[in-house]
C-alpha cells in the first residue's frame, strides 16, 4: 500500500512542479526597491550656452532641458531641473535677480524664493529666445523674428520687437548708454532711446553672434571668423583679420584685453582689437564654447563644455562637490 501511494506521489510531482511555477509567474509579482542614484552635476548629454555672474562670485549656467546649474561664492554646486523641459539660451542676472530664457519663448526667474515660469508671445514659427541681458537698469531679452522684450524680471515684460525676420543673437551696451544687438546676416541694430526705436547697420553678409564695448571700443564677432571693430561707439565699423575661419561666438573685454571663444577650440584675444592671436591654456578642449564671461578669478567659458581659464591653465567644472 505505501509503495503504490509513493509510487503515486512520484508520478504526480513533476506536474505539480510545473503548475506551480506557472502560478507563480501569472500571479505572484515580485518587487525590487531600488537605491536611489545622486544626480551628477553634469551628464554626458549636457551642454550649457551661457553663463551669469553676480560679480562677487556667484555663477548660474543656462543649459539644455531647462537645466540650470549654480555655483555659489564658496564654491559650492547645486543641478536646478526647471518645471519646463525646454533648452536654455541665455542667462542673466542684476539686482538678486536671475532669469533666464529658451526655446518656445518661454523665461524663467528667480528671486531667493525659487524659480517661477512665463510664456511670451513670440512666433509659432520660430520662438525661439536666444539672449537676456541686465542693461541699463533693466533686463533685455532678444530672439528670433526680430523678438525683442524689456522688462523688470518680475513677470512684466514690454515687446518692442523689430519687423523683421532676423535672429538677434547677442545684446550689449555701449558706454554712452546705447543698446546694440549683433544679428543674423551681418546686422547691427542700435538704440539710442531705450528701444523705443532702431537703427540698423549691414556688415557683411555672414551672421553676427556677440557684441561687446569697452570705452568707445566695439567688436562684434560672428560666423566663418569674422570681427568688426569700432573705435568710434558704434558710428563705423571696419572688418580686421582674426586669424581664424571658425565661427566666433562671443567676444568680452577683461579690464586688460579682448577675448573671443568659438567653435573648434578657437580661443582668440587681442590688446586693442586690431590683431589678433590664438591664447595658449594648457588643457583646452577642442570643443565648440559658447560664452566667455571674465571674472576676477579668470575667464569662465561655457559650450560643449565648460570651466576657467587662469593663467594659462584651463579647469574643467564642476568639482565632484553637490549641494
Amino acid at each position: 500500500m505505501i509503495s503504490k501511494l509513493l509510487g503515486w506521489v512520484a508520478r504526480i510531482a513533476p506536474w505539480a512542479i510545473v503548475a506551480g511555477l506557472g502560478y507563480a509567474a501569472a500571479f505572484v509579482q515580485p518587487t525590487v526597491e531600488p537605491l536611489p542614484l545622486p544626480q551628477p552635476l553634469v551628464e554626458p548629454r549636457d551642454h550649457f550656452l551661457d553663463v551669469a555672474g553676480d560679480g562677487n562670485g556667484a555663477l548660474w549656467f543656462a543649459g539644455n532641458a531647462g537645466t540650470v546649474l549654480h555655483r555659489d561664492a564658496g564654491g559650492h554646486w547645486a543641478r536646478r531641473a526647471l518645471r519646463q523641459p525646454v533648452n536654455l539660451q541665455g542667462i542673466a542676472e542684476g539686482q538678486g535677480r536671475v532669469v533666464a530664457v529658451g526655446n518656445q519663448g518661454w523665461v524663467f526667474t528667480d528671486a531667493g524664493q525659487g524659480w517661477s515660469a512665463l510664456q511670451l508671445p513670440v512666433s509659432d514659427y520660430a520662438g525661439k529666445l536666444i539672449a537676456v541681458g541686465y542693461l541699463n537698469g533693466t533686463f533685455w531679452i532678444t530672439g528670433e523674428m526680430g523678438a525683442i522684450f524689456r522688462g523688470d524680471g518680475a513677470g512684466d515684460w514690454q515687446a518692442l520687437s523689430l519687423d523683421t525676420d532676423v535672429a538677434l543673437n547677442d545684446i550689449a551696451r555701449a558706454d554712452d548708454g546705447g543698446l546694440w544687438i549683433a544679428a543674423e546676416f551681418g546686422n547691427l541694430f542700435h538704440s539710442s532711446d531705450q528701444g523705443r526705436s532702431w537703427q540698423r547697420q549691414e556688415l557683411q553678409g555672414e551672421s553676427l553672434q556677440a557684441i561687446a564695448f569697452h570705452g568707445p571700443t566695439g567688436v562684434a564677432v560672428g560666423n566663418q571668423g569674422r570681427v568688426y571693430l569700432s573705435d568710434d561707439t558704434g558710428v563705423s565699423w571696419r572688418a580686421v583679420d582674426s586669424g581664424t575661419h571658425e565661427h566666433l561666438y562671443d567676444v568680452a573685454h577683461d579690464g586688460r584685453r579682448w577675448l573671443a571663444v568659438g567653435a573648434g577650440g578657437v580661443l582668440l584675444t587681442s590688446e586693442r582689437g586690431r590683431h589678433w592671436s590664438p591664447l595658449a591654456a594648457r588643457g583646452f578642449s577642442n570643443g565648440y564654447h559658447t560664452r566667455a564671461l571674465p571674472t576676477a578669478d579668470g575667464l569662465v567659458v561655457t559650450g560643449e563644455d565648460l570651466g576657467r581659464v587662469h593663467q594659462g591653465q584651463w579647469t574643467a567644472w564642476p568639482a565632484e562637490e553637490k549641494e
